[in-house]
């Protein structure tokens, strides 16, 4: 699955397949021990507001693995504590770190526990793709208070049913528009379908997480923020079945990418938009605007 990784983005975004080779993608399926005990990062500030971010496939693209998030979300004069997951299994953390299974109930086992440990009043969710999805489903199983998504990938079918993947791969318009939105459509409807067969082939197909379903039943529910690429379709998709949903707010961005908080990194926003929701949250008589203006 790697090499398919690599030879498409060598193909059409050779920048991005550098960045993966410099990053030293890990295999998909063999792990050390000190890969296995390293699923969490717990940055206590002593503050009352933590944010939880959690990591997604990021071997896709060469976009934000869950310890860049740290320097990202750790700006000069803030306080927030900070936890980092990442599921190495690229499991949707549907598999425990060691592969075994019940990875849901021991990710929202260790979720819990970290808030009790430190004890704050106010827990974020924080996540791009699958981490996004992670964030919606823990955040409603775990009462946080806020969650913020970045093109949350779930339902998996909404790229690698038979009939999205077939309209992925035949979209002429998008290729000659941007072949490096293309090919990263591409890999993440190959690692989407994937991530969905790993599923389906260890956890049962009845037995993967209703994401929608907790979150929709949440009570109470996690004011939500979903950011979106407006040229993606699948995400457009995605965001329309949360649209509905009262307290979530859902806020296209003028990009191609899947990959949204990425284009948000590149114009420097995205660790202001972040921490500048969180603050509106937190305060609403102080919100005079649109986080994303934020410099």
């Amino acid at each position: 699955m790697e090499r398919v990784f690599r030879w498409v983005t060598r193909i059409f975004d050779p920048g991005m397949a550098k960045n993966m080779e410099q990053g030293g993608v890990r295999q998909l399926e063999a792990f050390g021990e000190e890969d296995i005990s390293d699923y969490v990062e717990v940055i206590d500030r002593g503050s009352d507001v933590t944010i939880f971010t959690f990591a997604g496939l990021a071997v896709l693209f060469a976009g934000l693995p869950g310890y860049e998030f740290r320097r990202l979300l750790q700006s000069p004069g803030e306080d927030h504590n900070l936890v980092l997951f990442r599921d190495i299994r690229r499991s949707c953390y549907h598999l425990r770190p060691d592969g075994k299974l019940a990875g849901l109930e021991f990710y929202e086992a260790e979720v819990r526990r970290i808030i009790e440990s430190l004890g704050s009043t106010h827990n974020v969710g924080v996540g791009v793709s699958v981490g996004g999805s992670a964030a919606l489903y823990f955040g409603a199983r775990c009462g946080f208070e806020q969650v913020i998504a970045f093109s949350p990938g779930y339902p998996l079918t909404v790229y690698c049913s038979w009939w999205n993947r077939l309209r992925t791969v035949l979209s002429p318009w998008r290729l000659l528009r941007s072949p490096k939105a293309y090919a990263e459509l591409i890999l993440v409807t190959i690692g989407s379908t994937w991530s969905y067969n790993l599923l389906c082939k260890t956890v049962g197909r009845e037995a993967i997480w209703p994401v929608l379903e907790e979150f929709r039943n949440g009570d109470p529910r996690p004011q939500t923020t979903v950011y979106y690429g407006r040229g993606c379709r699948p995400d457009a998709q995605q965001a329309a079945l949360m649209a509905d949903i009262p307290g979530v707010d859902c806020i296209p961005l003028p990009t191609l990418y899947h990959n949204c908080a990425g284009f948000l990194k590149d114009q420097g926003k995205l660790g202001s938009t972040i921490v500048d929701h969180v603050r509106v949250r937190r305060r609403p008589s102080e919100n005079t605007g649109d986080p994303t203006s934020a410099k």
